[in-house]
């Protein structure tokens, strides 16, 4: 599931290219790796093209919406335990509460997650992941990274990717068949996100530098992730405002000129 939340996350972000140009905030990025991560990105969109989006495509036309909620309920479902421990970590009891509210509501009368119970019973859906956790904590993002066929990332979130693989109890389990089960978790996981973002991906190939526009809005929307979605402190909020100030009669003062 931590993969495919990968894919997502790098998907997503692009949602917003639209409505925005290449301007000084894409260059406030640290992205010493550029070359190198230029190239896996052209890897990874040819790869993108010859066989994600076809399938994902496919995926649509053989599906339809009430199908394909349920497959997604059922994955989000299993990545709960994964939510729930980064919560505790991040110092959120309320968000820890719901977490465990959603997965054992929606494990039982949601038949093993495949209906979405808890958002009718109004109960909240919270995502956190690792890296995020590590943001919490102060940990810096650390250089840009793009991760073959996972996609954007940083060095706290890619360390974050191999945490959360650990907090996944499905990942260590055993059970009959549990090989071949997260083989297909993963595949289908991988399916399930591209068929979801298949116009943000056209979005952000018809933006000038598709690049750029990536990296730019992955780190904004991991950083409104770790935020909460609170707005970002003003740094300048403590500033005095210069307009209580008197400096004096303007005309003498151009007078003085």
């Amino acid at each position: 599931m931590r993969i495919t939340s990968v894919i997502a996350t790098s998907l997503l972000a692009v949602t917003a290219c639209a409505t925005t140009s290449e301007d000084a905030s894409s260059t406030a990025v640290y992205d010493p790796l550029e070359g190198w991560n230029r190239q896996v990105y052209a890897f990874n969109d040819g790869v993108d093209r010859a066989v994600l989006e076809p399938v994902a495509k496919g995926y649509r036309a053989v599906t339809n919406e009430p199908v394909r909620g349920g497959v997604n309920n059922f994955l989000t479902n299993l990545n709960q335990p994964v939510v729930f421990a980064n919560t505790v970590l991040q110092g959120k009891p309320g968000a820890a509460i719901d977490t465990f509210a959603r997965f054992t509501v929606n494990s039982t009368v949601g038949v093993a997650g495949i209906f979405d119970v808890a958002t009718s019973l109004e109960v909240p859906e919270h995502k956190e992941d690792f890296g995020q956790t590590l943001g919490v904590w102060g940990v810096p993002n650390g250089p840009y990274l793009v991760l073959p066929l996972l996609g954007a990332s940083n060095l706290r979130d890619f360390t974050g990717f191999g945490v959360d693989m650990a907090f996944d109890p499905i990942n260590y389990a055993q059970f009959e068949g549990d090989t071949e089960f997260r083989i297909g978790r993963t595949v289908t996981n991988v399916v399930v996100t591209r068929e979801r973002v298949i116009e943000a991906v056209e979005i952000l190939r018809d933006q000038p530098e598709p690049y750029v526009a990536l990296r730019r809005n992955y780190t904004q929307q991991r950083a409104a992730a770790i935020r909460d979605g609170r707005e970002q402190e003003d740094p300048f909020k403590d500033l005095p405002d210069f307009d209580d100030y008197d400096f004096g009669d303007e005309e003498e003062f151009e007078s003085q000129e």
